[in-house]
Formats: structure tokens, sequence, C-alpha cells
């Protein structure tokens, strides 16, 4: 069990990396504005840090709702809806990888990203068939 000295190193700790990344995250603007970047790279960047701001807006909404007394659960419609908007850019990145041939089956993890979209469809499928009966 944590000593209420460890949880307060602990939240220094986070305090300080979140600091240093902060520093580190606008250095990086800077150099991207005055330097000559990939479009795919910043694309790609672009994605990791919408999903971290999507996840640090969670965290904070859940402990706001939580110190009002109301019931945070409710942001699991909101983050099934920001992963589904993931996954669907994730998808068609992928699909433009595959179509310039910079994806192939000696890609690692190629038979396991089929197998988890099989079974993703399986489970849409159903969902799809009521609206078209």
């Amino acid at each position: 069990m944590e000593s209420s000295g460890e949880n307060q190193s602990s939240a220094q700790s986070i305090s300080a990396r979140l600091q240093a990344a902060t520093d580190e995250l606008q250095a990086l603007e800077q150099l991207v504005v005055s330097g000559d970047t990939s479009p795919r790279v910043l694309s790609e960047f672009r994605s990791a840090v919408d999903s971290i701001r999507q996840t640090t807006w969670a965290i904070q909404r859940w402990t706001d709702l939580q110190q009002q007394h109301q019931n945070p659960y409710t942001l699991l419609d909101k983050l099934s809806e920001h992963r589904v908007r993931r996954a669907t850019k994730i998808a068609k990145d992928l699909t433009t990888d595959l179509e310039s041939l910079e994806l192939g089956l000696e890609t690692e993890g190629l038979v396991d990203l089929f197998h988890a979209i099989e079974g993703l469809y399986q489970r849409l499928t159903p969902l799809f068939k009521k609206d078209s009966d």
C-alpha cells in the first residue's frame, strides 16, 4: 500500500514528466514550422497528439465529474466514438499503405491485424443487417 508521501512523489513525478513533454512539444512545434517534414510523418504525429488530447480530456473530465459527485461513466460513449473515428482513420491510412505497396505479407503484425479486422467485421455485420431489413 502506498503512503501519502509516495502518492505525492508520484504526482510530482507525473507533473514533472508532463512539463518536460510540454516543453518538448513546444520545441518540436518550432522545428516543424521552420523545417521540411514529410506530410505522412506530420499526419501520424497529428494523430498521436489528437489521441493524447482525447485521453487527457477524458481523464480531466472523469475527475471533474467524480468531484462533482456525478456519474463519470457517461463519458464512455464519447470515448467509444473517438476510438471509432481513430480506427476509421487508421484503416484508411493502412488502405493507402497497401495500395502503395508499403505493406505486404512480410510486414510484422499484418496477419494479426487481418484476424482482428475479420473479427470486428463479423461483430459489425449483424448491426448493419438490422438496418437493411
